[in-house]
Parts: structure tokens; sequence; C-alpha cells
């Protein structure tokens, strides 16, 4: 019975939800550091975003259509800034938009993670940073952005020698 009971306790933790794998819980050094893991392998975008920023969701599909079109030529990286309690709402919002790999979720104190990620960003939403593949930031804007701009970015730093 002992055995049953460890067996089970064992299924029970060490089951995780789709959502689990989609929405990772991430401080803002982790997400320099899966930044580096790219560094002289290919170019990273990455987007911070919220479900209710109205310009995060608009430009969202853009990003999404550069994913599929420049496949393995970048990494696209998403990191969600929105509250624990819209956690499921993300998850069920990437889900919708095709998403089927790993994202972030921010965690941290709001002004901490900021200046981790960059001097640049005041914190408003949706905010990109592009590097190229030396790791360095070749771009880097508040604001929604246009599938031109995104991809014109993207070009710059995947043609770089």
């Amino acid at each position: 019975m002992k055995t049953f009971l460890v067996f089970v306790l064992i299924l029970m933790f060490g089951i995780t939800t789709p959502g689990d794998k989609i929405l990772v819980n991430a401080t803002a050094d982790q997400i320099v550091e899966k930044i580096a893991e790219f560094k002289n392998e290919k170019p990273v975008l990455v987007n911070f975003w919220a479900t209710w920023c109205a310009p995060c969701i608009e430009e969202f599909p853009f990003l999404m259509k550069l994913n599929k079109e420049y496949e393995g030529q970048f990494k696209l990286i998403f990191v969600s800034g929105d509250f624990e309690e819209a956690r499921e709402d993300a998850v069920a919002f990437l889900k919708k938009q095709g998403v089927d790999f790993e994202t972030y979720f921010k965690v941290g104190k709001d002004n901490d993670f900021i200046t981790t990620i960059s001097n640049e960003w005041t914190g408003a939403l949706p905010f990109t940073i592009v590097y190229n593949k030396k790791g360095e930031v070749s771009a880097a804007w508040e604001g929604k952005a246009e599938f031109e701009t995104f991809e014109s970015e993207l070009l710059n730093v995947i043609n770089e020698d």
C-alpha cells in the first residue's frame, strides 16, 4: 500500500499541464541567460507583452508570421508581463495564437526586472529587443510595430556576416 501511495504522489506532483510548458516562470536573470544561449549561433528577438495590452495583442500575429517565415534563422522569445491572476488568460491566448514552444512569465519586482533587461526600457509594453548573432543589441523599442518593422530589423541581423 505504501508503494502505491508513493507512486500516486509521484504522479500527482510530476504531472505538468500543457500550460506549464508553454508559459514558464522566469526572472530577468533567467531571460538574460536564455538570450545568451544563442550567442554566436543565431539572432534573438525578445518581445515583452501582456494580455491587457491592446498593442501587444495587435502585433503578436506579426511575430508569429515572422517565426514561421524565418524558421530556424532566429530565436523568438516571448515574455508575458501579465499579473498572476491573468496567467490562464495568457496561456489561452498563446494557444489561440498557435504558440507551441516555451515562452516565459515574468516573475520578480518590476523595476528590478526592467533595469536588468535594458536601461532603455521604461517598462511600457510592448517592448521588443533584437540581438545579433554576437549577442549585442541591434534594435530596441517600446510600443507597437508593424510587420515590416519587425522584418526589417530581423533581416538586418540575419544577414550580418
